[in-house]
């Protein structure tokens, strides 16, 4: 709802025009974009701790260990636990925004769609995720404990697949559908950066000793993401509803 109505005289092109800007207005009332980037950040900030100090279970068999040294072919379970967990929670409270949101400014919201995929994504994220561990597109090192960088040739076709199945790459699909729902082609414009960040992570193999190693996986898309919550707050429009 508007403070100014449609007009009820007219030319049909004037009755038209005037759907069109009202139809605008809602779905800038409808936008709260900043916020499921903040919630991402906030997730993707505090899988750090969860990376560099959960205890690694085995439980798909893929570890080499040699004296003070263990290399895992598959990803961690308590990470892939961490993401599949912390995702389905960030939709959740995205929900919630989105439903307080639509009833203090008097209009419906459309995130449902968003909110369902997003769920089906980070369901799938954990299922493929599995199914590479078994079905590794990626060639496997000779040797698992050589630091030497080795030179992968693959199709893009796995390289696509093995980057989608991150969880950074997982939020990017979702937010791609949150710029469909909102009509927002800023939000599309920086998702598709934020997308190609995470694939192309997602797809790196760094070797290092060090316990920090995966710092840069996730200090990277978590600074994109707050640096996008703060722009999108900062520039949204203040639309013209009542509550």
């Amino acid at each position: 709802m508007t403070d100014e109505p449609v007009p009820q005289t007219g030319s049909p092109h004037e009755l038209l025009a005037s759907v069109r800007e009202l139809t605008r207005r809602v779905r800038v009332a409808q936008r709260g974009t900043w916020f499921p980037l903040l919630v991402f950040a906030t997730i993707t900030l505090v899988a750090i701790p969860v990376y560099r100090y959960a205890p690694y279970l085995d439980v798909f068999g893929t570890c080499r260990s040699r004296p003070q040294h263990t290399v895992c072919l598959a990803p961690n379970p308590v990470e892939l636990g961490y993401w599949t967990v912390a995702l389905l929670l960030a939709y959740a409270a995205i929900a919630a925004f989105y439903i307080r949101q639509s009833r203090r400014r008097g209009v419906g919201t459309p995130i449902r769609p968003y909110v369902v995929v997003g769920v089906a994504l980070a369901v799938l994220m954990t299922a493929v995720s599995i199914w590479l561990t078994f079905h590794p597109l990626l060639p496997q090192p000779a040797d698992p404990f050589s630091t030497d960088p080795v030179q992968i040739e693959v199709g893009p076709a796995a390289w696509l697949v093995n980057g989608l199945a991150s969880p950074l790459a997982t939020i990017g699909l979702a937010l791609l559908v949150l710029a469909w729902v909102e009509r927002h082609w800023a939000l599309l414009a920086y998702t598709l950066v934020y997308l190609a960040i995470g694939m192309a992570q997602g797809n790196q193999v760094i070797h290092s000793s060090s316990p920090w190693f995966f710092l840069p996986h996730l200090l990277v898309p978590a600074a994109v993401l707050l640096v996008g919550a703060a722009a999108f707050a900062l520039f949204r429009p203040t639309p013209a509803v009542r509550a």
